[in-house]
């Protein structure tokens, strides 16, 4: 099993604006119920919703989840933390980071809070943005990569059983149920079978996704580096975009990070007949939690390759 260790961050400042609030509806425990659990008391805190929907997939009552993004309305990236924030974070028993510089802002509070060893980050290394390309670039959405998430789901229900030993039975069996589940639709959309179909994304956000169902993905490297770090796209590289959009099957926009640029590419798009799905960042709020969320995402590809056909 690979570990997703425990990164440390040397940070400091505090950031301002938006809202936190508890998880609701969100996933609960597949296991079969054979194994006990108490409550714990714990607090875990994540930076979106996903992590702690996955969490609750995983421990149920037992422990308490906070997300500090948890709204299709707000823009991850830019999130400014409020003052409730920093409280949630300096309460918080495990603090959760995606990482890659997607969320600094709270392994900034983290470190505010002088509790960088509660920090589970998923992606190693410094979590900042480098805002110049040097020709490597890495997609930070990892939440859409399934194959990562059933192994984050797995290692945090063992990291989990090592907090609250008195609960480890019942954290390892949801956590293999829920694996189980994230698996399904892993293959379910490696069945897809989109072999021969090309997309350009506006924001990198669904790659995993549509890489893993066998698109081809025309979006230069440089292009997505540009927008990941908040960057304006250049003039050579947005009208190169406006040209590919002009080629593509499949647009995959993110509404949440829309710029008059990515909008203008959206609907050169549309005009020469491609077909243009949306992604969102956090949890849909007419889904049930990320299974539901990830499954209708899935059907949304499905039907736009029965489109293209």
């Amino acid at each position: 099993m690979r570990k997703f260790p425990l990164v440390v961050m040397a940070c400091a400042g505090v950031l301002m604006i938006s809202a936190c609030g508890e998880a609701e509806n969100g996933s609960q425990p597949l296991g079969d119920g054979n194994a006990d659990a108490e409550d714990t008391g714990l607090t875990v805190v994540a930076s979106i919703d996903v992590y702690t929907d996955l969490v609750q997939g995983i421990a149920g009552d037992t422990v308490e989840v906070v997300p500090l993004v948890d709204s299709t309305a707000v823009d991850p990236h830019s999130y400014e933390a409020t003052p409730q924030d920093r409280i949630t974070v300096e309460n918080a028993d495990v603090i959760i980071a995606n990482g890659g510089g997607y969320d600094s802002f709270i392994t900034l509070l983290a470190s505010a809070a002088d509790k960088d060893e509660d920090v589970y980050q998923l992606i190693p290394g410094e979590n900042e943005h480098s805002h110049e390309y040097g020709g490597t670039w890495e997609n930070e959405h990892i939440w859409y990569d399934l194959e990562r998430m059933s192994e984050f789901v797995l290692d945090f229900g063992e990291h989990l059983g090592e907090i609250a030993p008195e609960n480890a039975d019942y954290y390892t069996e949801n956590a293999e149920a829920l694996a189980a589940e994230i698996d399904e639709l892993a293959e379910r959309n490696a069945a897809l079978d989109a072999e021969g179909h090309t997309y350009f994304a506006t924001e990198a956000l669904s790659g995993y996704l549509l890489d893993d169902a066998g698109f081809e993905n025309t979006t230069p490297e440089e292009f997505l580096n540009a927008v990941e770090h908040g960057d304006d796209v250049s003039p050579r590289l947005y009208s190169d975009a406006l040209d590919l959009a002009e080629e593509i099957d499949l647009l995959s926009y993110n509404p949440q990070t829309e710029t008059q640029q990515s909008a203008r590419i959206r609907d050169a798009a549309s005009d020469s007949g491609a077909v243009v799905v949306e992604f969102t960042e956090t949890i849909d709020e007419d889904a049930e939690g990320f299974i539901d969320w990830m499954d209708t995402n899935i059907d949304i590809v499905e039907e736009a390759l029965q489109e293209m056909d």
